[in-house]
C-alpha cells in the first residue's frame, strides 16, 4: 500500500475540507460509519481519497438530519432506489414535523387571542348579545364530589379534552343550574353541575358533548373569584333581567379568562359568565 501524503488525508486535513471538527471523524469511527484507512505509528489517522467521497455523502446526509444508523445502512449498500427511499422517508418525517408545528402554532394563536380578549375586557358591565350555537365537551359533577374528588374529575376532564401532545390552550369552565344560581343559598349558588371545554362542530352529537343553542345571552366579566361574589352576581343578573323585561331560560356558564396560569393572586382573576335569556 502506497502510504504517501499524495494518496491519503490526515484527519485534520479531511476535516478542514468539510469544515467539520476532527472530533466528528472520531465519532464516525466509533460508530463504524467511517474508519480510517490506517493509523500511523505516530498516532495520526489517515483517510484514502475514496473515503473523501464517502464522507461527502455522509456530511450532506447529516445536513438533512438523517440518523447515523440509517446513513450507515445506506453507505454499506448504496443504490439509486435506496437513495430515493431514504429521501422519501425523510420527506415524510418533515411533513409530520410541519403538521405538528402547525398544530402548535394554532394553539399559540388561540392563546394570543384569549390574552388579547382578557386585556381588552370591560369589567362589571352586563351586555346583551346574540351568540351562535356552541359545542362543549362536559364532565358531570355530583354534590358529593367536592375538594379532592372534584380536582380528580377536573384532571380526568383535562386528559380527555387534551391529549398528551395537545397543549391546553383553553381554560375549563363550569356550568351552574339556573335554579341554583338564583337561589338565596350561597352553597347552591356555587354548586356546579359540570365542567366544560369548547369543541368544534364535528363533535356535535358525540358522547359527553352538548350543544348550547344560539340566542340572546346576558354576559358579564368580573374581577376576582366566582365563589366569593356569586350571590351579588346573581342579584345583578336578576335585576337587569327584570328591568329589561327579560326571562332567564338557560343555565349559567362560567369561563375563566385570567386564572392561576398568569397570576398567583385570586383577586386578580377575571371570569366571564353567560346565561341565555329571551324577551317575555
Amino acid at each position: 500500500m502506497n502510504k504517501n501524503s499524495e494518496s491519503f488525508f490526515t484527519a485534520g486535513e479531511l476535516a478542514t475540507l468539510f469544515n467539520i471538527p476532527k472530533q466528528t471523524l472520531l465519532y464516525y469511527d466509533k460508530m463504524n460509519l467511517l474508519t480510517p484507512e490506517f493509523i500511523a505509528e505516530n498516532g495520526y489517522r489517515h483517510y484514502s481519497l475514496k473515503q473523501y467521497l464517502t464522507l461527502e455523502v455522509i456530511v450532506n446526509l447529516r445536513k438533512l438530519d438523517i440518523p447515523i444508523s440509517k446513513i450507515k445502512a445506506y453507505i454499506d449498500n448504496r443504490d439509486i432506489d435506496d437513495f430515493d427511499k431514504l429521501l422519501i422517508e425523510k420527506e415524510r418525517e418533515c411533513d409530520e414535523i410541519i403538521e405538528k408545528n402547525l398544530k402548535i402554532k394554532n394553539s399559540l394563536n388561540t392563546v394570543f387571542a384569549q390574552l388579547e380578549k382578557t386585556r381588552s375586557s370591560r369589567l362589571n358591565q352586563l351586555t346583551l348579545e346574540f351568540q351562535k350555537e356552541k359545542y362543549f365537551f362536559i364532565s358531570y359533577l355530583s354534590k358529593t364530589r367536592i375538594g379532592k374528588k372534584r380536582i380528580e374529575i377536573m384532571a380526568h376532564h383535562n386528559q380527555k379534552a387534551f391529549s398528551k401532545q395537545h397543549f391546553k390552550e383553553k381554560n375549563i369552565g363550569w356550568i351552574i343550574k339556573k335554579e341554583n344560581f338564583f337561589s338565596n343559598d350561597k352553597a347552591n349558588t356555587n354548586d356546579a353541575c359540570a365542567f366544560f371545554s369548547a369543541v368544534g362542530p364535528s363533535h356535535s352529537g358525540a358522547k359527553s358533548c352538548i350543544t348550547r343553542p344560539s340566542g340572546l345571552y346576558l354576559t358579564l366579566r368580573f374581577k376576582g373569584t366566582f365563589y366569593n361574589q356569586a350571590p351579588e352576581l346573581a342579584l345583578k343578573f336578576k335585576s337587569f333581567a327584570e328591568k329589561n323585561d327579560l326571562q332567564i331560560i338557560g343555565d349559567l356558564y362560567v369561563s375563566p379568562l385570567k386564572n392561576h396560569w398568569v397570576t398567583s393572586n385570586p383577586d386578580e382573576y377575571i371570569n366571564q359568565i353567560s346565561i341565555q335569556v329571551e324577551y317575555k
